[in-house]
């Protein structure tokens, strides 16, 4: 196929009601329709009127579509992807607190530094690269402290975990060995003893991270989510003792399933928020729009798990 050259000119906001207007978007609310394309850009908004513009003609819309109803389904989406993201980062401060403290408490403070707690040399040297970056750039008045008192290069596990981003934290989860810890008043092994805690295996845990990392981008870019599918697909859990195993959708590239991994790991978290609840009604108010955009079951708020 030749390529053809981009001559497209800009548009005023005038222009481009004009335009919507002219490809059957009603729009009765012109200083709404002003306001919103000033900014949330034309061509964001485009991202979510695509779904209601005829299959027949995309450069024109279904009949009775108006531009409050992009809107409504513009703000549906911004509201999950905050709830979504509330979601990430309270386990993501969970999660690094579980590493630091196994990591520390079996194998040393300071053992992320040798190789050979890391499954793949190469990978570990990446991650190490990332310490590096992510210490010698950290404005943090903790790491500050650190270099100025101590002789290591490096903090301790508890320390330089909280400057890890989710990213660098699942490439370190990844890559940790199934070691024996080596303080006799703590067994096991940290990797085992991290997924132990969110009640699932070390194999699904490492999943699961590496999807919620992409989810987790996509909302902090301010990327849309509604029929989103995400490229790293998290693995179902087989165990019936897993509440969402049941429940769990055959497409797993959607945004439902990662929704119920974020409820569940969410669960297992036992400090006081209303987040599952809210997060919750704002889903049941949404019925239609999770059937519809996230690929939700029909009747889905029906089953025990959403109670």
């Amino acid at each position: 196929m030749n390529k053809i050259p981009f001559n497209k000119p800009a548009l005023t906001v005038s222009q481009q009601i004009s335009q919507l207007e002219n490809r059957g978007l009603i729009i009765n609310d012109k200083n709404l329709a002003e306001n919103a394309l000033r900014n949330l850009n034309y061509y964001r908004l485009s991202g979510y009127w695509m779904y209601f513009e005829d299959s027949r003609d995309p450069h024109h819309f279904k009949s009775g579509i108006k531009f409050e109803d992009i809107i409504e389904l513009y703000n549906f989406d911004k509201d999950l992807r905050s709830y979504i993201f509330e979601g990430i980062s309270r386990f993501e401060v969970s999660l690094r607190t579980q590493f630091a403290h196994q990591v520390g408490i079996k194998y040393g403070s300071h053992s992320y530094l040798k190789p050979e707690y890391s499954k793949d040399f190469s990978d570990w040297l990446e991650n190490m690269k990332k310490v590096q970056n992510e210490t010698s750039r950290s404005k943090e008045l903790f790491i500050k402290h650190y270099k100025n008192k101590y002789e290591e290069s490096f903090p301790p596990i508890w320390v330089i975990c909280e400057i890890f981003s989710f990213g660098t934290l699942s490439c370190w989860y990844k890559n940790l060995k199934e070691i024996p810890s080596e303080n006799h008043n703590c067994p096991g092994n940290a990797k085992d003893d991290i997924a132990s805690f969110y009640k699932i295996p070390s194999l699904i845990l490492e999943s699961w991270i590496h999807s919620l990392t992409v989810l987790r981008n996509h909302c902090a870019h301010q990327s849309r989510l509604i029929l989103k599918q995400i490229s790293i697909q998290p693995i179902k859990p087989k165990s019936n003792k897993i509440s969402i195993s049941g429940i769990w959708s055959t497409r797993s590239n959607c945004i439902y399933n990662l929704i119920l991994i974020l409820i569940y790991l969410n669960e297992q978290i036992l400090l006081p928020s209303t987040w599952k609840s809210d997060f919750i009604d704002f889903l049941k108010t949404n019925t239609k729009n999770c059937v519809e955009f996230l690929n939700f079951p029909n009747e889905w708020e029906k089953d025990s798990f959403w109670k």
